[in-house]
C-alpha cells in the first residue's frame, strides 16, 4: 500500500514540492480528463508540462522531476541526504498518482453514500472555483436548492499535517461563507467519521 507520510511528507510540505502552483493541480486534472489508470495519469501530467491544453491545467514538471526536486531539497532542509533518489521519486509517484486516483474514487463513493443517507437533501460534487480555490469537494443543499454547507474529503493523515497547511485550508473554506465539514477516510479507504457527520448535518441543517 502506498504510504505518503513520514519524514518525506514533512520535507515535501516544508519545501512546497507538491503545492499545486509549484507542481500540478492533479485533482483538477483527474476530474477533467478522467484517467483510467496510473500510467495514464503519469502521461497526463507529463503532457500538461510539454503541451498547452484547452483545459487550462499546466504542470511544472513530470512525476520523476517532482521526485528529483524532493531529493535535491534534502541538503537544504536536513544538511544531508536521508533518502535515495529512487525513494523520493517513488514517494512523489505515490502522492501524485496512487493517492490522487484513490482520492477521486473515494470522493465519488462519498457522494454516492451521502445521496443515499441524506435523502431529504441534495448532494452534488463541487466544481470550478469552489473546488479548485475554496477547497470544497461536495455541496449539500436543501430541497429548495439553498446551500446548507460543504464537505471536504481528506485522508485521516491530514490531521497530522503542519498547522499552517490546515490553517490555509480553513482560510479558503471561510471565504465561501458557508460551513465546511471534514470527512476523513482511513488507510483501508473506509470513512472514519461518516455516521457522526451525517447525524450532525441532519441536526444542523438550517440554511446559512
Amino acid at each position: 500500500m502506498a504510504y505518503t507520510g513520514g519524514e518525506l511528507n514533512e520535507l515535501n510540505g516544508k519545501m512546497g514540492i507538491s503545492a499545486p502552483k509549484r507542481s500540478v493541480p492533479v485533482m483538477k486534472l483527474i476530474k477533467i480528463h478522467k484517467p483510467k489508470s496510473k500510467d495514464a495519469l503519469v502521461e497526463l501530467i507529463e503532457y500538461h508540462k510539454n503541451n498547452k491544453c484547452a483545459c487550462g491545467v499546466v504542470s511544472t514538471g513530470t512525476v520523476k522531476e517532482f521526485g528529483e526536486r524532493l531529493f535535491e531539497s534534502q541538503e537544504k532542509y536536513w544538511q544531508k541526504n536521508k533518502y535515495t533518489l529512487g525513494e523520493c521519486i517513488q514517494w512523489e509517484y505515490d502522492l501524485f498518482v496512487v493517492q490522487s486516483l484513490k482520492g477521486g474514487f473515494i470522493e465519488k463513493n462519498a457522494i454516492s453514500i451521502l445521496k443515499d443517507r441524506l435523502s431529504n437533501m441534495i448532494v452534488e460534487e463541487a466544481k470550478g472555483y469552489l473546488d479548485d480555490v475554496l477547497r470544497v469537494d461536495i455541496i449539500i443543499f436543501d430541497l429548495n436548492k439553498n446551500i446548507i454547507g460543504g464537505i471536504q474529503v481528506k485522508p485521516k493523515t491530514f490531521k497530522n499535517m503542519r498547522p499552517e497547511v490546515q490553517l490555509m485550508q480553513s482560510k479558503q473554506n471561510v471565504k465561501w461563507g458557508h460551513p465546511v465539514w471534514m470527512l476523513y477516510y482511513n488507510r483501508d479507504d473506509t470513512f472514519k467519521n461518516l455516521n457522526a457527520l451525517i447525524e450532525y448535518i441532519n441536526n444542523n441543517k438550517a440554511v446559512n
